[in-house]
């Protein structure tokens, strides 16, 4: 097999996953053994894919924010029933989307778009952090708040996923991995997302159609 060809990429990216994969494991193991500096690696590694998840079930930052640190604390304390340590992503994906939905349904959150707040205007203002353009601010909360209102109309795994492979740039195998769906599965998914998504912002241009990867 020649140096550089598919052949050989393939297989030293499947290496790479591998060990990545062992590293988990090992980390893990300490872990469920209470080594406090091995859990805070794995939420140092996992916390940014934790939000994601949050955030495309609640829509709410903060309330995002919440749930993943509480889903933490559940997870350190029941990771003793986690038997493949391997499999620890797929299970944390699952602690934090059960946990937001749980957080949604007793606070009664629905997805939502960002609002303006009047204190965060009149702190821009009392600090003189200025746009260049006024206009052009206002067009890009506009946009911003048209997106989030799109996403809002996705199931939450579909939103998930499209959270995941446009704000994480995740491949469709390792977001499969953390939602329990097939590659191919996701990629059905995100293309039906695409689809409804352009529908609904009435532009080509925004998530356009990727190559499963």
């Amino acid at each position: 097999m020649e140096l550089g060809s598919p052949q050989a990429v393939a297989s030293h990216s499947g290496e790479d996953r591998s060990e990545e994969s062992a590293v988990i494991a090992g980390l893990v193991r300490r872990a469920q053994a209470r080594d406090a500096t091995a859990f805070a690696e794995l939420i140092g590694r996992y916390e940014r894919m934790a939000l994601s998840i949050a955030y495309s079930v609640l829509h709410e930052p903060t309330a995002a924010g919440d749930v993943t640190q509480d889903a933490f604390i559940r997870a350190w304390e029941r990771l003793g029933d986690l038997k493949d340590p391997a499999r620890f992503g797929p299970w944390l994906s699952g602690v934090v989307r059960n946990g937001a939905i749980d957080a949604r349904r007793r606070n009664k959150l629905q997805p939502r778009s960002m609002q303006a707040d009047p204190s965060q205007a009149q702190a821009v203002v009392a600090s003189g952090r200025w746009t260049a353009d006024p206009l052009d601010e206002l067009s890009r909360r506009e946009r911003h708040e048209t997106l989030e209102s799109a996403l809002a109309e996705l199931d939450e795994v579909s939103r998930s996923a499209v959270v995941l492979r446009y704000y994480d740039n995740m491949s469709s195998k390792e977001i499969g991995e953390l939602l329990d769906l097939a590659p191919t599965a996701v990629d059905m998914r995100l293309s039906r997302a695409r689809q409804q998504l352009r529908r609904k912002l009435g532009a080509t241009g925004v998530f356009a159609d990727k190559a499963a990867r």
